[in-house]
């Protein structure tokens, strides 16, 4: 009965608890019992990470696995039907997912295959099954089969996978089962990995859901701890230890590689032979080792010792160690007393025993001294070479070994490594290593990278190192990838079973007879398939990364290539490196294409490759060019480089830069790039935007000398460990063209950019390490000792030029080179001596000849044939041979013969002494030349044959023959030098020279290799290096026409990716000849799309694009695809035609698709077709194009819709408000006939307002109106009209922008400036308002979204629009609802300040506000000063109504600057403002001409809001006395008590509870008047104020006579209202009539008499009052006015006027006085004939006379002086008791009736009525 799988019993809750995890456990046990293991596992697999889950922790999870691999289907029909693709696929997708350092060994990469390939293979099985279909019947032996056509696409599929498209039905069966055997293979991996501890972690964290919550910190201190833990040496040692041998005892055993060979070729053919010998080995060294064996001493690479070892150099006979044994004697003896004695030592194993054990020694430095010869020579004069000891490596005998040898796979295990290549590889920081040619430089650079990748797999939890090798040569690259990715596959034998060993051992028998791969070897992007084409796409997968510089770059470019920033010539020059590699200059194009044009007077002396090199390492790739403006050096700073750092050119500098300018326009013409544009481009574009992706944790270059220093910058920063860089050369062999510069130069460039910080370069933390490597494992002394005595003259004489190193030695000696001498009279030299080749004699596959260019190559070959390898100087590098033949060096160098021989000379003397020096120009070619030498020699590695019978040879002959480090021969045959050769031998050369890029070398090797295939493969690379190389146009298009056509025939005959490779190459050819429709097709073939499209596009057949997208859209990218796609749009759109196949299946597709990429015009288009003429309006508005949206919503077809054009309203509105928002310049942008706000207007002005909303109606209204003129008055009645309507933000806004510019007020009538404070009064109570929240403007409010450009966005946020009243203040841009309050609140709050105080400094210089001009008061005529700022009204309009209206002025904008500080908050100038606009309404109260008006004439019905009004005045009259204080300096006490006068006044006049004496009573504000008086209070300002407000005339005359006698600075005017005041107490003293009522009978002002309270005083009082009065008189008489006083212009008038009030006040006095000594005293001071005084008490009939004429006189003179004016001041107390009656004084003095005191009080004053 079958159990179906409950789903809810594996739920989370559950399985997180034992009890839970047991039930569901026996819950699975049940369903795979009794139900079928495809159901249980398809629901596993239906809850994502559940089936990884369980099976990783399952108790039974064997069974289960068991169960899966038995229900693996075996048809392909219904595998693919089945759970598997569904088990596989969700499967690598979990394993891909995962971070490298879960995995061991190679499993990384491996995860990364099997995705891959999972992913393709279903299509693919597909194609094969429906091939495979066509079977022939069973039974029919009839039957023939038919030849199977594939498709382009099927076949395309097929080559994803390396499978070539079958030819007929039963090799596509036999391919679908390889197939399924190798998913049955990754399925078995799988599953094993899910059995592994390992990933129990990683399976929960994916079912349970906690993968993405790590820690990130914890992630960090794992790198951290990471980044120590694999880079510490001791770590480093383990790791590259392999696992030892229990039965082998305690005793290592070192095995040379020709013991390894020989041991696998005994494994391959007689296996138990090789048992035997493994057999001899283990007795031996089991408990065994007894005096018969002797041990080798070998130092332990992973141990600070040396340690007795035993070294198995190969497996031979008796007999063939007769003549080995005693040579290999002599070789070790060589290596030292010491090395001897450790080997000879035995050590017991213990007391009594026989046996020995390993010897432990301290560790020394390696020796080599031996100079014996590698070559032995038997008795029959044959020679055996044993150089090979000088190559051999030494592995430890270990697991892995044994595990290798039985799977008969090739090792590469961690070899024995000297002491100083240990130094390298523990190094825990930065390095750079020097070492000759043969060295170990990449050996030591190789095994860090492995010790540090092993490390990081020994170390759980931690991220994957990434590790960057660079080169310049692919082939290096090539080798050194390979030999690491042996190293870790041949270290991880260690842990295979053996099953999986037989598995490899079968794997690899079949892989032998398989050719190597021939695919272009220059081709750098296509040199390792798979790796990303971004940098920002590698992933911790593809490391550790094995790439030429080439492509270190190439993945940047396509980074920055659209980058906008970078300068034009570098955006060209990206452009063309990503789209035309054709381009890239060369040195071998700049030979053939640039240099004939260039060479002229250059070619005497200095060749092309001296040349090009000068420009790319020192004009464009030096590090002054770096950090020069433009890149490039300019011609007087390359003219002023030190001569001895760059002497070549030393003296030609400036022939030699024009030559480069010459080369630079012709590149230009060209449309080339070289190799500095190319890095120089790339850093620019990296210096404006960050590198992408993750940089690199561990960086090595190798031969770094080959680089320009720009290209170290540019490698320099993709590694972020400053401690991780690794840097490897030789500057004596920079001989690469374009490379320029010292190994010195490398570290203080590197320094010095570290220093800098520049591009966010990390600086070192620890100084990085020098290491020199002089041993050399590649040739023999003989060799090696000729290239240092070369390596000595260029380090003696050019030292700035080379690295210093210790000189160079060699493991073993060998014959010196020799050095052939011919005659000069050869018109070919050595002719006799090459005449031998010819025929079938030539040299062999390992002997070359090397050349200084391919013309002396090309002379050679047409006189003598076919007859060796002959490479150029520049072909060799990199390359080694058995036997070189170095041919006429000396013949064809630059250097002239007399530098040759001073070189000689200076040796020579050199030897005594150094007075020559020949570092300097002209000799400095020379050194350049010895490099060339150095290489030259150094490409041998067993002899070396120097050719040249030139007189130019003899210095360097000599000076080698005395050095004894040649031998001088005559010419003679070379048939005795010939060496033989087997077809195997030249197939390993041909490949090498193929791999290298010497295509015709190769293709002669391959020729007598007979290997035709690979033959016709180097020909086809040579044709297209030949094309590339042709200058002229038509026979390059046929050269590049031949190659394509030789890249088919190739791509006919090959298989698998090999196929690919060479349609790929075809493609490139036939598109360098322009030939694009074939080059597209080939680039299909090769799965090429992209180049395809390239073609495609060139030749304009956007149908075959469509093909590409409706044939090929499963095997194109989607970034391809949709590149494509746009193309084909684009095209067919803008020529309004169709495709030939539909590209969209929908009409909505397509827009969505159009609307994705921006294309509107095809958008547009479309919908019209369609007549959708309301989205057509919609797309145009979106594009801003916003008239034409209009347009459309008012064409005839949409016109009648009844929302199309309330649409094209709202559209014209929105536009309108965006551009005009609260206070922006609306009148300027709606005139701006470019601007959308007037374009849209205009667009509806035909629409008629009736058929428009009331709100719209009334925004179109106001905008029109602005437009005409922001200050009209219809914008202001439209914003009352707004008010009314409740539209409270649109109102603000029109107010906002009628008063935007704020009129001139200057001379405007009161009338018109009380209007205008009547509407801005209401703009600032309504921004008051809003301000104080009294109304609300809320966003959700689409009123207030449009005047203040709020815009709302997702989850109840808003945002403002750009440039709006909001929006420039503040740097983020996203709110809340109550944040978009707030703001507003902010700059509502700051915009009403500001608005009112520019209105408060307008109305501060308005005459309306100001006082009369005393001039045209005093002289009733006009003023003639042009900027006079009072005002001017006649004596006779001076009335009680003007003074009224100024009143209420002052009063109006008292009122709107109080309420913009009550809601706006007192500011630092608040209190300035208040007590100057106290100070302007007291003078309008209190006018310093007494005819304009007085206390008595304020009529407060003739002010609005006249309450509100005065109550503002009380409360600022309270808060100023609050605040007002005398100041620390006594000279500002003037200041203060003008000001208490001024406010004491003020609040008498306006009333109030406020209580001035209790604020000057304070400490703080006593002006005292000094120690002279002895008063009681001694405080002048409360003096002042009981004097005001008591009626305290003592008091007041106290304080007079102070101020008269004190002031400083006063202000004239409070001085005299302050006199008159105090004058005004003294009126019920007076007594004018004589009669018992005080008052009857006075002439008085109506100020004076409106207040009943008046005191009876002394008249000692008034006579003291007088005192002052005299002395104000003297004062203002006399020039002390002007000192004493602050005084308005004009000063004199104001004088003037003050005077004549002055006068009035006394002849008022003198007019009611009738005390005789009073009236003379008032006489007097008014410079009048007093009376004669006799009896004061009983006055003479002459007195009485007296005091009459001067009481007319009084009288005439108050007439005077008032004459003219409207005022009624005066008026004369009369008694209502008639008996009082009296006549009437003057017809223009009205008389007042009163019954006391009191009833005059109530007619006089008006008090305010609130």
């Amino acid at each position: 009965m079958a159990v179906s799988l409950d789903l809810d019993t594996f739920s989370l809750p559950k399985l997180q608890t034992e009890e839970g995890q047991r039930n569901a456990f026996d819950h699975l046990r049940d369903a795979l019992a009794f139900s079928h293991v495809e159901d249980v596992i398809r629901d596993l697999l239906s809850k994502p990470g559940l089936f990884v889950y369980i099976l990783s922790v399952f108790p039974n999870a064997t069974l289960m696995r068991t169960k899966i691999l038995e229900a693996f289907p075996t048809d392909p029909l219904t595998l693919r039907q089945s759970f598997i693709p569904s088990l596989l696929s969700k499967t690598s997708v979990f394993f891909f997912s995962l971070p490298p350092h879960v995995f061991q060994g190679d499993e990384s990469r491996t995860i990364g295959r099997y995705k891959r390939y999972v992913a393709d293979v279903w299509p693919a099985v597909g194609v094969l099954s429906s091939i495979a279909s066509g079977t022939k019947p069973s039974g029919n032996s009839n039957y023939k089969e038919k030849k199977t056509v594939v498709s382009t696409h099927d076949a395309a599929i097929l080559r994803k996978l390396n499978i070539q498209p079958p030819a007929d039905a039963s090799i596509a069966v036999e391919t679908l089962e390889n197939v399924m055997t190798i998913l049955l293979q990754i399925l078995e991996f799988y599953l094993g990995l899910l059995s592994d501890p390992r990933f129990v972690g990683p399976c929960k964290d994916v079912y349970f859901g906690v993968s993405g919550e790590r820690d990130d910190e914890g992630k960090a201190e794992a790198a951290d701890v990471l980044q120590l833990a694999y880079t510490q040496a001791p770590h480093l040692e383990a790791t590259l230890a392999a696992s030892d041998i229990d039965r082998f005892g305690e005793w290592t055993i070192l095995m040379s590689s020709s013991a390894t060979k020989d041991l696998f070729k005994w494994r391959r053919d007689d296996a138990k032979m090789a048992e035997c010998v493994l057999k001899k080995i283990r007795q031996v060294l089991h408990n065994r080792y007894r005096k018969t064996c002797n041990p080798l001493a070998f130092k332990d690479n992973f141990q600070e010792a040396e340690r007795q070892a035993v070294k198995v150099y190969g497996i031979y006979s008796h007999k063939q160690l007769g003549h080995i044994w005693p040579w290999l004697s002599k070789f070790l003896n060589g290596r030292g007393e010491v090395y001897r004695q450790r080997c000879i030592l035995r050590e017991l194993a213990g007391p009594g025993s026989a046996v020995y054990r390993p010897a432990t020694f301290p560790p020394t430095l390696d020796e080599f001294t031996t100079d014996e010869s590698p070559i032995f020579v038997h008795e029959d004069g044959s020679n055996e070479d044993f150089s090979w000891l000088m190559s051999n490596k030494y592995v430890k005998l270990s697991t892995a070994y044994l595990n290798g040898l039985i799977a008969e796979q090739k090792l590469e295990l961690p070899f024995q490594l000297t002491a100083k290549e240990w130094q390298i590889v523990q190094c825990p920081t930065s390095c750079y290593v020097i070492g000759r040619s043969g060295t170990g430089k990449t050996t030591a650079m190789v095994f860090k990278m492995l010790g540090i990748q092993r490390a990081w797999e020994q170390v759980s939890g931690a991220r994957k190192p990434r590790q960057l090798f660079v080169t310049r040569f692919p082939v290096l690259a090539a080798k050194v990838e390979e030999f690491f990715t042996s190293s870790v596959e041949s270290l991880a034998l260690a842990g295979c079973t053996q099953d999986e060993l037989r598995n490899l051992r079968s794997r690899n028998r079949n892989a032998e007879d398989e050719e190597p791969q021939m695919t272009d070897p220059l081709n750098a992007l296509s040199y390792r398939v798979g790796t990303p084409q971004k940098y920002s796409d590698l992933s911790d997968h593809d490391f550790p990364l094995f790439i030429t510089f080439d492509q270190a770059s190439v993945p940047l470019y396509e980074c920055h290539i659209d980058d906008p920033n970078c300068y034009d010539r570098h955006n060209f020059i990206l452009a063309k490196v990503i789209n035309d590699e054709s381009s890239f200059i060369t040195y071998d194009i700049f030979t053939a294409n640039y240099w004939p044009r260039l060479c002229s007077t250059l070619a005497q002396y200095f060749g092309p490759w001296l040349v090009f090199s000068e420009f790319m390492g020192v004009i464009k790739g030096s590090e002054q060019a770096f950090r020069s403006p433009s890149g490039i050096l300019d011609r007087q700073t390359y003219a002023k480089l030190s001569a001895r750092t760059y002497p070549v050119f030393a003296e030609d500098r400036h022939a030699l830069y024009s030559a480069f300018e010459s080369y630079t326009k012709l590149k230009r013409e060209r449309g080339g790039y070289d190799m500095a544009d190319r890095t120089y481009a790339i850093l620019k574009a990296l210096s404006r935007n960050p590198l992408k992706g993750q940089p690199v944790d561990h960086l090595y270059v190798d031969e770094v000398q080959d680089n320009l220093i720009i290209d170290i910058m540019l490698l320099r920063m993709l590694c972020n460990n400053a401690d991780g860089l690794f840097w490897a050369g030789d500057t004596a062999q920079t001989i690469s063209a374009g490379s320029s510069f010292r190994f010195a130069d490398l570290k203080s460039f590197i320094h010095r950019t570290e220093a800098e910080g520049r591009v966010g370069i990390q600086k070192c933390c620890k100084k990085p390490e020098l290491f020199e490597l002089a041993i050399n494992y590649r040739s023999h002394g003989g060799i090696v000792n000729c290239a240092q005595s070369i390596v000595k003259l260029i380090t003696d004489f050019w030292p700035e030029s080379i690295d210093i190193l210790r000189p160079e030695c060699a493991m073993l000696g060998g014959p010196k080179p020799v050095f052939f001498a011919g005659s000069e009279d050869e018109s070919l030299p050595y002719e006799p001596f090459l005449s031998g080749l010819g025929g079938n004699r030539e040299l062999g596959a390992e002997q070359c000849i090397i050349v200084r260019d391919s013309v002396v190559r090309k002379q050679i070959r047409e006189r003598f044939g076919d007859i060796a390898v002959i490479l150029t100087l520049q072909e060799s590098k990199g390359l080694e041979f058995d036997d070189v033949f170095l041919y006429n060096f000396f013949e064809d160098s630059a250097a002239p013969l007399s530098q040759w021989r001073v070189l000689l000379m200076a040796f020579n003397i050199q030897a005594t002494t150094s007075s020559l020096d020949v570092s300097g120009s002209p000799h400095s070619v020379l050194c350049t030349e010895l490099k060339n030498l150095y290489v030259g020699v150094t490409r041998a590695r067993k002899k070396l044959y120097l050719l040249d019978n030139s007189q130019k040879s003899e210095p360097m002959r000599q000076l080698w023959s005395d050095e004894g480090l040649i031998e001088v021969a005559p010419s003679t045959d070379i048939c005795r030098y010939i060496g033989e050769s087997s077809p195997e031998q030249w197939a390993a050369s041909g490949y090498k020279l193929f791999n290298a890029g010497q295509f015709q070398e190769a293709i002669r090797c391959f020729e007598r290799a007979d290997l035709p295939r690979q033959l016709r493969i180097a020909q086809a690379y040579q044709l297209r290096q030949i094309a590339t190389l042709t200058v002229r146009a038509t026979e390059r298009q046929r050269a590049f026409l031949a190659a394509a056509e030789a890249f088919v025939r190739c791509a006919g005959e090959a298989l698998g990716a090999q196929k690919t490779s060479f349609y790929g190459d075809a493609a490139k050819c036939y598109a360098s000849a322009d030939n694009y429709l074939n080059a597209a097709k080939f680039y299909i073939d090769a799965d090429d799309f992209a180049g395809a499209v390239g073609q495609y596009r060139k030749a304009g057949r956007f149908d075959k694009l469509v093909q590409i997208l409706a044939r090929h859209s499963e095997d194109i990218t989607a970034s391809l695809k949709n590149e494509v796609l746009y193309i084909c749009v684009v095209h067919y759109s803008r020529d309004g035609l169709r495709p030939p196949f539909a590209l969209f299946s929908s009409t909505e597709k397509e827009l969505i698709y159009l609307e994705e990429k921006g294309l509107h015009k095809a958008r547009i288009d479309l919908l019209e077709s369609h007549g959708r003429f309301r989205d057509v309006a919609e797309v145009q508005f979106s594009l801003g194009r916003l008239c034409d949206a209009i347009q459309t919503l008012l064409r005839v077809e949409v016109r009648e819709s009844p929302d199309a054009m309330q649409r094209a309203v709202d559209i014209a509105l929105d536009t309108v408000w965006r551009a005009c928002s609260f206070d922006m310049p609306v009148r300027d942008i709606l005139r701006n006939k470019e601007s959308d706000a007037h374009k849209v207007l205009n667009c509806i002005k035909d629409i008629p307002l009736g058929r428009m909303n009331v709100s719209d109606s009334r925004q179109i209204r106001f905008f029109r109106a602005v437009e005409q003129s922001p200050s009209a008055e219809a914008i202001y009645r439209l914003g009352e009209e707004f008010s009314d309507w409740g539209e409270d933000a649109m109102a603000l806004m029109a107010f906002d922008v009628f008063f935007s510019q704020l009129p001139t007020l200057h001379s405007v009538h009161p009338a018109q400036v009380d209007n205008f404070l009547r509407r801005f009064e209401r703009y600032v109570c309504l921004l008051a308002s809003v301000v104080s929240h009294e109304i609300s403007l809320l966003p959700a409010d689409p009123h207030v979204r449009k005047v203040f450009g709020i815009v709302p966005s997702a989850d109840h946020h808003f945002t403002t629009t750009e440039g709006t009243f909001l929006h420039r203040r503040f740097a983020h841009n996203r709110y809340l609802s109550a944040d978009i309050d707030l703001l507003l609140n902010t700059q509502l709050k700051a915009h009403l300040r500001e608005k009112v105080l520019e209105e408060d400094n307008i109305i501060c210089v308005a005459r309306a506000f100001s006082s009369q001009c005393t001039h045209v008061v005093l002289h009733d005529q006009h003023c003639r000063k042009k900027d006079c700022g009072h005002q001017h009204w006649q004596r006779s309009s001076l009335n009680a109504t003007l003074y009224n209206a100024k009143v209420n002025l002052h009063l109006q904008q008292i009122h709107i600057l109080d309420s913009m500080f009550s809601v706006v908050g007192e500011y630092k100038d608040w209190h300035s403002r208040v007590t100057s606009w106290l100070h302007r309404l007291y003078e309008a109260i209190y006018c310093p001409i007494y005819i304009e008006g007085s206390v008595p004439d304020l009529n407060w019905n003739a002010f609005r809001n006249a309450a509100k009004c005065v109550g503002v005045v009380r409360e600022w009259i309270q808060k100023a006395i609050e605040y007002l204080e005398p100041t620390d300096d006594p000279t500002n006490d003037m200041d203060y008590l003008m000001n208490v006068i001024r406010v004491t006044c003020l609040h008498t006049a306006l009333g109030g509870q406020c209580v001035l004496q209790k604020y000057v009573s304070r400490e703080s504000c006593c002006v005292p008047y000094g120690e002279h008086l002895a008063l009681e209070d001694n405080n002048v300002s409360l003096d002042i104020v009981a004097s005001l407000v008591e009626f305290d005339p003592t008091s007041g005359v106290l304080a007079l006579h102070f101020l008269l006698q004190n002031g400083v600075g006063m202000d004239l005017s409070a001085v005299c209202d302050f006199a008159e005041e105090i004058c005004s107490t003294l009126v019920s003293s007076l007594r004018p009539s004589g009669d018992l009522c005080p008052l009857h009978d006075l002439l008085v002002p109506r100020r004076w008499i409106m207040n009943s309270d008046k005191p009876v005083v002394d008249r000692d009082i008034i006579h003291g009052f007088l005192s002052c009065l005299r002395l104000l008189m003297n004062i203002l008489r006399s020039g002390r006015v002007y000192a004493q006083f602050a005084l308005p212009q004009p000063r004199v008038s104001f004088v003037d006027i003050i005077l004549a009030r002055m006068c009035r006040m006394l002849c008022i006095l003198g007019y009611n006085v009738r005390d005789i000594g009073l009236s003379k005293t008032i006489a007097e001071t008014l410079l009048l004939p007093p009376p004669e005084v006799g009896d004061k008490r009983n006055l003479s009939l002459q007195n009485l006379r007296q005091l009459a004429n001067l009481r007319r006189q009084y009288l005439d003179t108050i007439l005077a002086l008032d004459s003219g004016s409207a005022s009624t001041d005066l008026v004369h107390l009369v008694h209502k008791n008639s008996r009082y009656l009296t006549r009437r004084i003057s017809p223009r003095i009205p008389q007042l009736f009163f019954v006391d005191a009191e009833d005059i009080s109530q007619q006089v004053k008006r008090p305010p009525p609130f």
